[in-house]
C-alpha cells in the first residue's frame, strides 16, 4: 500500500485519499515506507496500478485530488502551486478543483521526470472519467425531477412540495387559454416552443423562495405564500404580454393551503374551472366547498 505526507497547500484532509486507496484492499495503513528518490519501472507501474484501482472507491474530488497527489510523489515528483510554476512543472492541473490550482514538478532530464510525462496524463483522464462517474447519480436525480421541455420542476418535484404545504402556502394553478389551438393551427413544435417560452417567463417571475413548476401539457403550479400570490399573478400577466409571440392569455385558479393541505390542489383547479368558465384570462379564488 502506498500513501504520502500530505503537501501543505491543498485544504482537503490528507485521509480521504488514503482512505479511497485502502478500501479495495481490506487492509489498514501501516507504516508507510522510505520511496527511492528514483523508482525503478516496475515500481512506478505499480503505483499507477493502485492509483487507478483507488479510483474506483473515491467520493469526493478530494480523494482524487489526494490520490494524484500520492502518485506524483510516488513517481519521485512533487505537487507544487501553479502560482508557483517554474520550468520543472508539467501543465497538467491535478487539484481536480480542490483549492489551488496545482501542477507535478521534476527536474528536466530525470527519471522522476520521465515517469511522470509516460503515467500521469493517462491518469488524469482516468480520474476526470471518474469524477464524471461520480456526479451522474446526482445529474440523473436532478433530470428526474425537471421538465425537459420548459426547465421546471416537474409532476414529481411538485408533489413533494404540495406534500410538505405550510398552513401559509397559497397553491396557484395556471392554464394557457386555447392553447390547444395553437398545435392545431401552428403544429407541435411552435407549441412547445410557447410552452418555453411561458416555463421562462414564469422562471423571470418567481422569487427564489417561490416553487413553480409543469404540472402537465399547458399547466403549471406554482407554490407561493398568500399574500404574494395575487402580485405574483398580475407580474406575470404583465411580463407574459410583452414575451408571447401570440395573443394567447392564462387562467388562474388560488387556493389556500390552511382549511387542508391535502385539498389544496384540487381546490386550486376547481377555482381555475370558474376562471375559464367565466371568460378566461383572469384568476379566481377557491371556496370552501371547493375543499371538499
Amino acid at each position: 500500500m502506498w500513501s504520502l505526507p500530505s503537501v501543505t497547500f491543498v485544504t482537503e484532509p490528507a485521509s480521504c485519499g488514503s482512505a479511497a486507496a485502502e478500501k479495495y484492499s481490506g487492509s489498514k495503513p501501516g507504516p508507510r515506507p522510505a520511496l527511492p528518490s528514483e523508482p525503478s519501472a516496475d515500481a512506478a507501474l505499480s503505483a499507477v496500478l493502485e492509483a487507478t484501482r483507488a479510483l474506483l472507491w473515491i467520493e469526493l474530488p478530494a480523494d482524487v485530488a489526494t490520490v494524484a497527489r500520492d502518485l506524483v510523489e510516488m513517481l519521485g515528483g512533487q505537487v507544487i502551486p501553479a502560482a508557483r510554476s517554474t520550468g520543472a512543472a508539467l501543465p497538467v492541473d491535478v487539484s481536480f478543483g480542490v483549492g489551488e490550482p496545482a501542477l507535478p514538478a521534476a527536474p528536466p532530464a530525470s527519471v522522476a521526470r520521465m515517469l511522470l510525462e509516460r503515467h500521469l496524463p493517462a491518469f488524469v483522464r482516468d480520474a476526470q472519467r471518474a469524477l464524471e462517474l461520480l456526479d451522474r447519480p446526482s445529474r440523473l436525480a436532478q433530470d428526474a425531477t425537471i421538465d425537459a421541455l420548459t426547465g421546471l420542476a416537474n409532476r414529481r418535484a411538485l408533489g413533494r412540495v404540495l406534500g410538505r404545504l405550510r398552513p401559509e402556502d397559497t397553491v396557484v394553478m395556471i392554464d394557457l387559454d386555447n392553447f390547444k389551438a395553437i398545435n392545431d393551427t401552428l403544429g407541435h413544435p411552435e407549441g412547445d416552443n410557447v410552452l418555453r417560452l411561458f416555463g421562462r417567463t414564469l422562471t423571470a417571475t418567481m422569487r427564489a423562495t417561490d416553487q413553480v413548476g409543469r404540472y402537465g401539457g399547458e399547466e403549471f403550479v406554482a407554490i407561493l405564500p398568500e399574500h404574494v400570490a395575487p402580485r405574483f399573478l398580475a407580474r406575470l400577466r404583465t411580463k407574459w404580454e410583452k414575451t408571447r409571440p401570440y395573443p394567447i392569455t392564462f387562467s388562474a385558479g388560488l387556493a389556500s393551503a390552511r382549511p387542508d393541505p391535502r385539498k389544496a390542489l384540487n381546490a386550486a383547479d376547481c377555482a381555475l374551472y370558474r376562471a375559464k368558465h367565466a371568460g378566461r384570462n383572469r384568476w379566481e379564488r377557491a371556496t370552501k366547498e371547493d375543499y371538499r
